[in-house]
């Protein structure tokens, strides 16, 4: 076909060209015809996501033995509720039981349920407030001293001043129940004193004594201290 000079060889070229393409083809087409071997066929697994069957309907039998509804299985909402008996008749234990149980006798509310009766505990002894003795208790003046609310200061007798006369006067006082002197005793002290040191203790007040939350009379001795300065 390059051949430009020769007109006469370019048909023959041609033919030979054609000739060959045609041989070729041909032999192609008769390849797949002799030979009839096939590849391996490979089948492409893809995961499938299916919902599940559904389940497999039951016998007939089955099916009605399962939905039959017996009448004692039927719950019905009561109209009204009835009320408990609370006083239950007491049932007595066996003399065994007795034994065992320690809280009191078994009272039956029901098939299933069983109480016990609480018995009280015993009461507390009532309590006896002892009544105030008659006679007047004897304290000691340490005691005594301590309850003194009102002191009245004994006058120093002028003639005693003189005399240069100081001591001190042993007295007994009998405390009412309102805490004022009703009885001085003189035990002893020097003569000059003992009338300034009555009246001055006469006059003095104390805090009532009590006993069992009761007033009462108190006997206690008391001492009027005298003293000259200088």
């Amino acid at each position: 076909m390059l051949l430009s000079s020769a007109p006469g060889k370019k048909a023959g070229a041609l033919a030979v060209s054609l000739s060959a393409q045609t041989l070729a083809v041909g032999t192609l087409l008769l390849i797949p015809l002799l030979y009839t071997d096939q590849l391996p066929f490979v089948q492409m697994q893809i995961p499938t996501f299916l919902p599940a069957a559904p389940p497999a309907p039951l016998p007939e039998h089955v099916a009605q033995r399962h939905t039959t509804v017996r009448p004692g299985n039927v719950f019905v909402m009561p109209t009204h509720i009835p009320r408990l008996n609370m006083q239950p008749d007491i049932i007595d234990p066996a003399p065994d039981v007795l034994g065992r149980i320690e809280a009191g006798p078994i009272l039956p509310l029901g098939p299933s349920v069983i109480f016990t009766q609480v018995i009280p505990p015993p009461p507390l002894p009532p309590q006896v407030n002892e009544p105030a003795p008659n006679k007047p208790i004897t304290v000691t003046s340490d005691i005594q001293s301590a309850k003194l609310l009102r002191k009245v200061i004994p006058v120093y007798p002028t003639f005693a001043i003189i005399a240069r006369v100081s001591g001190t006067v042993h007295l007994i006082g009998t405390i009412g129940k309102d805490g004022m002197i009703e009885q001085v005793q003189i035990v002893s002290g020097p003569p000059m004193l003992v009338q300034a040191a009555v009246e001055a203790v006469r006059q003095w007040v104390y805090r009532p004594t009590t006993l069992n939350n009761k007033p009462v009379e108190v006997i206690a001795p008391i001492d009027v201290i005298f003293s000259l300065s200088h």
